[in-house]
């Protein structure tokens, strides 16, 4: 395994800013509750000097960034939000083997820079001391100073400093008050080891655990409070989970010391918080300037009263999601024409640069409109990115995971998974990844196997297409159009996303994975003004990810997939229709002759496709989708959509500009809108058509990644082939029902 540093031992004279190695980077952890303020003081110090990417080995996400001073290179790691060092959810075993130096491939960290919220002072110094017993330099960010203050609760910070022995910075990061105090403590910082805090275990615990400790220290001479904190980490859960139980004895020392304990009754697994807390509460109390009037209830606690409340809680939810989507449909539009006129333009340049041919086709058709069509949406899929950072920076997404527990416990879940599965909104993966904050195993599954079900981003091309194309945009409330029927619908289809997951949640828990629900604990943050910086970075991040991770997929895709709508080029059918264009000539003239050529020139694509090799794909499929309303030249679409949802938009542009029915550049919603069925000589496409399409993608699992990642969460081939079976066969289903029953129940929509 690897070497475990020791921060308080005998590598006090190998920090890279003591001089010699001047130039070097110090990595310094950023450490913190959920809610303290942490990744807001992240952005204050770094700015846009930040990479995203995942620890090795795990799908944790990894954020870093870096800040220079006094010509020293500071790199900050934004850990997850943890609550203890004693591990129970992937997130807090990255923190706890951060800090102790276990991670692979992962250099140990220099400094702790711990973020303590004010408002919460007790129990966000448990942690403080946690990492404070491991001897690492350490500084504390004081945040929300102000909201205390606000509750008559304000902390003296030199008082704390004192009391703690370690340097205490008040910041306002939304503000940028403080962060360069704070830079300059993170720096001088490397010299000093705080000593550990002088709290208690207990006589008879500290006993046992200390025998453990001696264990621990036959592999690694560490000062005594530091393997004491190793050693409560070991006892609290099975020293399999944790990296130090591979060493020779210590698991059977573990056990043999747990085993004495609850043989003698020591009531030893609440000990540590006692006997932190007995301690943190004095200094606490010391440090916290009591306000001269009494308590009055915070503004957070007022507004709680009705956001959390059960029925108006629930309408204010409701309202709010209905404000987003509405937002999301409204806003982008001017911003997705400029884009629609630059790909037009870029599309118009590249064909009268290059020569008539494949090329021409392929710079076109398969990269300019096949990716254009995807980028075109962009700027809703940046307002939804934006929408759910304002949700989640301002306090109010831990709210509707506490509204939503009582709904999701009928679920069998608790609040907790409610999380996942808004993370789900923006996008399939990082909501999946988010489950691992829960600890109960089938809980954590079922959410896995239930957050696609929700309507992440790369679904919002495909809603907005077919909403814009065959939703009409009339205001709901007489003339005033700030909400039109397309939100409602867009709105309908996240709401039914949302229904979808829970029933299907319910269904497993009461089926293969049935098991007692846990008990749910949720911090509430006080209501804050979003921090823009914050809210901006979060959105340029995930939108930039959206273009380097999908863009390059959706490329890749439609280069494949304008080579399967082209080749093999059937001769024959070209020379048929060479011979039909020369008796146009001879037979029509002026505007009649362009018309005919034009039907001529839509024919000719039309049996071209019908005879690619994609086409050969779209027909073996149609029979099992002609049901559902689809042909298959959307059987095509269906296809391409398996590698990545957005691919769908781009794989019909493709299709349908092989076939421009005027010769003309013309948008994917005006081609679709006339486009006419051969066989039946109707619309491809109608109003029921297009809602069956968004069924279809709303229920079926239709992304690769997603796939890979169930399949690294779960360890397990089983689980995600389970999901793309169950989820596809519900949207074959549902949408089967929907369109047959809807037919004959409204023909003229049909």
């Amino acid at each position: 395994m690897k070497h475990i540093r020791f921060f308080a031992g005998s590598e006090q004279g190998n920090h890279p800013a003591r001089g010699e190695g001047a130039g070097q980077q110090v990595r310094v952890a950023v450490v913190g509750n959920p809610n303290s303020g942490k990744t807001t003081l992240f952005n204050a110090l770094t700015g846009l000097r930040q990479k995203v990417g995942n620890y090795p080995g795990v799908t944790v996400e990894k954020k870093e960034g870096t800040f220079d001073y006094a010509g020293t290179s500071f790199r900050l790691v934004d850990l997850p939000g943890s609550y203890s060092l004693t591990a129970t959810s992937d997130d807090e075993r990255v923190v706890r083997d951060m800090l102790l130096g276990l991670l692979p491939s992962e250099p140990a960290v220099d400094i702790a820079l711990v973020v303590v919220d004010a408002t919460n002072l007790d129990r966000q110094l448990f942690l403080a001391t946690q990492v404070m017993d491991l001897g690492l330099p350490m500084v504390i960010g004081l945040t929300m100073n102000d909201e205390a203050a606000r509750r008559g609760r304000v902390v003296d910070a030199a008082h704390l400093e004192h009391a703690l022995g370690v340097p205490v910075v008040e910041v306002v990061a939304p503000k940028g008050q403080g962060i360069e105090q704070l830079r300059r403590a993170v720096a001088g910082a490397v010299e000093h080891h705080p000593a550990p805090p002088p709290w208690s275990l207990g006589e008879r615990t500290l006993s046992a655990v200390d025998r453990l400790a001696e264990r621990l220290g036959e592999h690694h001479p560490a000062p005594l409070q530091y393997r004491r904190q190793l050693a409560l980490q070991l006892l609290m859960y099975p020293e399999s989970e944790h990296p130090l139980g591979a060493l020779p004895g210590v698991a059977e020392a573990t056990r043999e010391v747990r085993a004495e304990l609850e043989s003698g009754h020591v009531p030893w697994r609440g000990a540590e918080a006692q006997g932190r807390y007995a301690w943190i509460t004095r200094i606490a109390g010391g440090s916290r300037a009591a306000a001269r009037r009494g308590y009055s209830p915070s503004r957070s606690d007022r507004l709680d009263a009705v956001v959390t409340h059960p029925v108006w809680g629930l309408l204010i939810f409701i309202v709010v999601m209905g404000i987003v989507f509405q937002a999301i449909f409204s806003l982008a539009v001017p911003f997705m024409d400029a884009i629609d006129r630059l790909v037009a333009w870029l599309g118009d340049a590249a064909a009268a640069v290059l020569p008539d041919g494949p090329l021409e086709g392929l710079v076109v058709d398969g990269v300019i409109g096949g990716v254009g069509a995807v980028v075109t949406f962009l700027p809703q899929i940046l307002l939804l990115f934006l929408c759910i950072a304002i949700l989640e920076d301002s306090g109010y997404m831990a709210r509707a995971a506490y509204l939503m527990n009582k709904h999701m416990r009928r679920a069998g879940l608790h609040g907790r998974a409610f999380i996942p599965l808004l993370s789900g909104f923006a996008c399939s993966i990082p909501g999946i990844m988010a489950a691992r904050t829960i600890s109960d195993r089938r809980e954590k599954l079922i959410t896995i196997l239930v957050t696609p079900l929700v309507s992440c981003s790369a679904r919002l091309p495909v809603y907005a297409l077919m909403i814009a194309a065959f939703i009409p945009a009339i205001p709901i409330f007489g003339s005033f159009r700030g909400f039109t029927l397309q939100g409602l619908v867009l709105w309908g289809a996240y709401l039914f996303s949302l229904a979808a997951a829970i029933t299907a949640a319910f269904v497993l828990r009461k089926t293969i994975l049935k098991g007692p629900s846990q008990p749910f604990i949720l911090e509430l943050p006080p209501y804050r003004v979003p921090h823009w910086q914050t809210v901006l970075i979060a959105m340029w991040e995930r939108g930039k990810l959206f273009l380097t991770q999908a863009g390059t997929i959706i490329l890749a895709i439609n280069i494949i997939l304008w080579f399967l709508l082209t080749f093999p080029a059937d001769r024959t059918i070209a020379d048929t229709f060479e011979v039909q264009r020369a008796e146009a000539l001879q037979t029509f003239g002026g505007e009649a002759l362009e018309q005919e050529l034009a039907i001529l020139d839509s024919r000719q694509a039309s049996a071209q496709l019908r005879s690619s090799v994609a086409g050969r794909l779209g027909r073996l499929l149609e029979p099992l989708i002609k049901p559902l309303g689809f042909d298959w030249k959307i059987g095509v679409g269906l296809i391409g959509s398996f590698a990545a949802r957005e691919v769908f938009v781009s794989t019909l542009a493709i299709v349908y500009g092989v076939g421009d029915q005027d010769g003309e550049n013309q948008g994917l919603i005006s081609t679709i809108r006339s486009e006419i069925s051969p066989d039946t000589g109707r619309p491809v496409y109608n109003v029921l058509v297009a809602l069956n399409i968004v069924i279809f993608f709303i229920l079926a699992c239709q992304c690769m990644a997603t796939i890979a990642v169930v399949k690294r969460e779960t360890n397990s081939w089983g689980w995600p082939l389970f999901m793309v079976a169950y989820m596809t066969g519900l949207a074959w289903l549902a949408c089967f029902v929907f369109y047959q029953v809807a037919s004959r129940l409204w023909p003229q929509l049909a």
